[in-house]
């Protein structure tokens, strides 16, 4: 990840906006960027990723071109394993009592409550987690015999993870980074916006912040406004072209053709600067 770091030139708005969200200096807990392809996204989180870890703060990382079957069970599934499986321990009981086995469908209340040792949750309480073994996760799939009985699964998972987060947060921020939005299946888009996004903005997951980055991204209309920053990526202007050439060590390409070859593109700036740093070397293996 160190090219995000060393080369990271221009997104300061950005940058400095996600450091004004984790010090709660805003109201704002959303940060939507939506730009065409290119245009330094995917730096620009792996950059927030990096201000998240010097500073010891909780971040779950999802880029949706990675090849995962992106269902809501995996978006949990990626956040318990990146931001500490011990603090999730409820959650993978309750996802392995749930798959694996063909559920049927009952019109009974199940309860939520799952005891072990130092670490407690049920249906009314938070999740403590002391010095705790992590339960391990079978990684099987739901199956149910009906629609109902599925979607009774989901929210059972969905309730228990909320659950364990709240009690996370309550002494420290956690952070969300999805990247490539375009690309992540619609249903996943609209478990992440009717239940983590909606929960943020009704005020329940206080130290929680999501970053979205994409070619298009969830249009959240106005009754998100305080909640949520929009931010697009303009071009690279003259000034930013110098300065990410120089940190490239670059120093004797003329910056003046860079900038109109590029017209300040940092996906064509990266390509040309990529290509300027290649040695040449003759291929014999064909011989």
């Amino acid at each position: 990840m160190s090219e995000y770091v060393e080369w990271f030139v221009n997104r300061e708005k950005q940058r400095k906006g996600f450091l004004k969200m984790l010090a709660r200096e805003t109201p704002k807990q959303i940060m939507m960027v939506d730009a065409p392809t290119e245009m330094g996204k995917t730096w620009l989180i792996q950059r927030l990723r990096h201000e998240c870890q010097v500073r010891g703060v909780p971040v779950a990382h999802f880029d949706f071109r990675d090849r995962l079957p992106w269902d809501y069970l995996t978006i949990l599934r990626q956040v318990r394993d990146q931001v500490g499986a011990a603090y999730f321990n409820p959650m993978t009981e309750v996802i392995n009592n749930a798959t694996g086995i063909n559920i049927q469908l009952s019109t009974e209340n199940i309860a939520v409550n799952v005891d072990m040792q130092n670490s407690t949750i049920n249906a009314a309480g938070d999740v403590a987690v002391g010095n705790v073994n992590v339960v391990v996760d079978n990684f099987q799939f739901v199956q149910a015999d009906s629609e109902t009985a599925r979607r009774n699964i989901e929210i059972r998972i969905t309730d228990t993870f909320f659950q364990c987060l709240t009690a996370l947060i309550a002494t420290q921020p956690v952070v969300f980074l999805f990247d490539s939005a375009e690309v992540a299946p619609q249903p996943t888009l609209a478990w992440i916006e009717s239940n983590l996004l909606m929960r943020v903005r009704n005020e329940q997951l206080p130290n929680v912040l999501v970053i979205m980055a994409g070619q298009t991204v969830p249009a959240l209309d106005d009754a998100w406004r305080q909640a949520v920053a929009r931010t697009g990526l303009d071009l690279f202007e003259v000034d930013h072209i110098r300065e990410y050439i120089s940190k490239r060590g670059l120093v004797d390409l003329d910056f003046d053709t860079v900038f109109r070859t590029s017209r300040g593109h940092p996906g064509l700036l990266g390509k040309m600067a990529d290509f300027a740093t290649v040695e040449e070397e003759e291929d014999d293996d064909w011989l």
